[in-house]
């Protein structure tokens, strides 16, 4: 009896040593997918952006691709429909490095010649939409693992966003700078959508499976950075 009492004073004592909250960097630890999601969403916005300025138009894709590519890396596990992703990004990336590397004119020049490396250029163009209907599929996947009820609107949203843009763009050309913010308050609160899921998540207990990472991301980091911005100085 006097150990039951021991035993039942001591679970008393452990529960009340822990906090209700735990610190951010310990949350990390413990659910690391949250990270790498975070990575893929950066990414995915970084390469989204049109900024023709300081050397941004090629800065940004640069990170957002490699913060991506990380991203998909650490959660390819989860399910085949991030892996496409994945694969999706690394070869939109290694475009994006080729497109860098050749002059204007070799990469134009190829692309009115070329079959192959035009089919390149259009899956580099638009494989952002088999990206996001392949995305669309692996959050649904994993809301069903979960328990919760699978929908990802915000992900069919930005798909609607990108298609409204690139007619817009092709048909019109110049847009001035209201439609332009209206379809970027738009965007906003798509990826919002998207990154309120983790949360959905997180508060259902659902933990990804985390691949183990290999190579230190500080070195592919530089290796992969220095490769594209020594492209963008050639």
């Amino acid at each position: 009896m006097k150990q039951r009492i021991e035993d039942n004073e001591f679970d008393v004592w452990l529960e009340s040593s822990v906090p209700e909250f735990l610190p951010d960097d310990i949350v990390k630890q413990v659910t690391p997918w949250k990270k790498a999601v975070g990575q893929v969403l950066a990414g995915f916005v970084m390469t989204s952006l049109f900024l023709d300025v300081f050397y941004l138009d090629m800065i940004l894709p640069a990170v957002g691709y490699l913060l991506s590519f990380w991203g998909f890396s650490a959660i390819f596990r989860e399910n085949r429909w991030f892996r496409i992703c994945g694969g999706i990004t690394a070869v939109r990336g290694l475009f994006f490095l080729v497109k860098l590397l050749l002059p204007a004119e070799i990469f134009l020049e190829l692309i009115y010649t070329k079959t192959a490396f035009l089919f390149a250029a259009g899956f580099y163009t638009y494989g952002v939409f088999a990206f996001l209907f392949c995305f669309w599929l692996g959050l649904r996947t994993v809301q069903q693992k979960a328990g919760l009820s699978p929908k990802a609107k915000g992900v069919l949203v930005l798909m609607l966003w990108y298609l409204v843009f690139y007619l817009l763009r092709i048909f019109f050309g110049y847009l001035g700078l209201l439609l332009p913010i209206a379809l970027f308050v738009v965007y906003a609160f798509a990826v919002q959508s998207v990154a309120n899921i983790m949360k959905e998540l997180e508060d259902a207990g659902y933990v990804m499976d985390i691949a183990p990472t290999r190579i230190p991301k500080q070195i592919s980091g530089i290796c992969i950075l220095g490769l594209f911005f020594a492209a963008a100085l050639l």
